[in-house]
């Protein structure tokens, strides 16, 4: 199994990527995402460096709808994602989840899902079924609703932008150092990558700025092996 959130080199998980999150994409890149699902419904033989191209195209492109949709969620829009979730799943489900956050103090759905004991509280059939209603709406949300989310977005952008910004300094500085530092740099390159790009996680700019320090560092102290 990969280590990975979403290992390129799987085409149908990168496949089933562009499809999940087609809603969050302009019309020109949903474009482009439906041409190389439909390639790959027809069978066409499609190479897995260009595919992996496309989704990280297409990943940088949506992830500011995605953050908006999120931050909102996250905050005041929280108590309004709990109840669409409790008016959309299985009444069982809805049960479950309502005792459990009264009976654990949880505050809002992701308290809910992330605390200590819901594991056990929660079947994978269960997980699965709330992640993806929850899926479903925050894209019907984004549907109906993102023009509330201007503000949100902007904000996302100008994450989005700092985040490429700082990713490629740490690529441009690969060439300075020796073979077994420039694939410790790449590796880091690709995790940060796969965690801000596919599991849309907001990772502070300070820790890929303290990356950037240390490699400066580093730079000016160690020598270039021939």
């Amino acid at each position: 199994m990969s280590e990975f959130f979403l290992d390129l080199r799987d085409k149908v998980r990168v496949i089933d990527f562009l499809a999940d999150n087609a809603e969050y994409a302009a019309p020109n890149i949903r474009l482009d995402a439906e041409r190389w699902i439909h390639a790959y419904e027809e069978q066409e033989k499609i190479p897995t460096d260009k595919l992996a191209d496309a989704a990280r195209k297409f990943a940088w492109s949506i992830w500011p709808a995605r953050y908006a949709v999120s931050a909102y969620f996250s905050s005041e829009g929280s108590e309004e994602e709990w109840l669409r979730i409790l008016a959309a799943v299985r009444p069982s489900t809805a049960h479950l989840l309502k005792r459990f956050r009264k009976g654990t103090d949880a505050k809002n759905l992701d308290e809910t899902l992330n605390h200590i004991e819901s594991d056990v509280a929660f079947h994978a059939g269960e997980r699965v079924e709330i992640d993806e209603v929850r899926k479903h709406l925050r894209q019907a949300y984004w549907r109906e609703k993102k023009s509330a989310l201007h503000a949100l977005v902007k904000e996302g952008e100008r994450l989005r932008d700092g985040y490429r910004e700082r990713l490629d300094v740490l690529r441009e500085m690969i060439p300075n150092f020796p073979r077994t530092a420039q694939d410790e740099i790449m590796s880091k390159i690709e995790r940060y990558s796969d965690r801000i790009l596919f599991e849309g996680e907001v990772v502070p700019v300070e820790i890929l700025d303290e990356e950037i320090k240390y490699y400066t560092d580093q730079k000016e102290i160690s020598p270039l092996e021939g």
